[in-house]
């Protein structure tokens, strides 16, 4: 158990009295054994479209492949690009296409899970079961034009400003620190992590952040699942 801890402290102690309180919170604890690594989610061989026939007016659509880990030499292209494509809520590329042009969706957006193998990337909307593949086949298309087309200058200046203005406030607060302390320690990160995060950010190119989703991400290999009722015939079906 001692083995896998990681001890976050932030206050009004020096390091040899953190020490001190690191030893104390786990002093008496079993020794245990250092936890071995996650193993590595390998990619699909082959893209699924997978639908699950569920009674509900919405389909649930979930479109996605395996992503980095925190570690990843790509992690500031992908993070600031995902913010631009379907990561920053009503602003986002896809918000602006499938909720305001479209009214296909309430809300859509997309996600980069950073975790200590590889975690995934998803896009994820729930729309009215008669147009949810219509939906699909727009986002996979924008997901394409995205990889295939540089990031608008306007758009990649008002995310970085929008990530650069708020992560101030991310770390405004001893609870906020802590947290991304607990992450640094977790995640084995670089200790100026915090310090030089706003000037890696600023300094992403739009033809970095085109070249990191074209390493990354494989629209010929993509795992969909479709939950809600088919009115469509769908390519797998699972269930009553």
């Amino acid at each position: 158990m001692a083995k896998n801890l990681t001890i976050a402290l932030v206050g009004d102690v020096s390091k040899t009295q953190a020490k001190q309180i690191a030893r104390q919170i786990s002093h008496g604890l079993n020794i245990g054994k250092k936890a071995k690594p996650n193993p590595i989610v390998k990619p699909l061989n082959d893209a699924q479209d997978i639908y699950i026939n569920f009674p509900s007016k919405q389909t649930h659509l979930l479109i996605g492949q395996t992503g980095i880990n925190r570690s990843h030499s790509d992690f500031y292209q992908l993070y600031l690009g995902n913010h631009i494509f379907g990561g920053s809520g009503l602003t986002s590329i896809l918000s602006g296409e499938i909720r305001e042009k479209k009214g296909f969706a309430y809300s859509v957006y997309s996600h980069l899970s950073k975790m200590q193998s590889n975690g995934y990337f998803i896009i994820s909307m729930q729309t009215k079961n008669e147009q949810a593949s219509e939906a699909k086949k727009i986002a996979v298309q924008m997901l394409k034009n995205f990889i295939n087309n540089s990031v608008d200058k306007q758009k990649l200046r008002d995310a970085k400003d929008n990530i650069i203005g708020g992560f101030a406030l991310q770390t405004a607060s001893n609870a906020n620190i802590l947290t991304y302390l607990s992450i640094i320690g977790f995640y084995d990160l670089p200790l100026d992590y915090l310090n030089t995060f706003t000037d890696k950010i600023k300094n992403i190119s739009a033809q970095d952040i085109q070249n990191a989703f074209a390493r990354l991400i494989d629209t010929n290999l993509l795992a969909i699942v479709n939950v809600g009722q088919d009115t469509h015939n769908s390519p797998i079906e699972i269930g009553q």
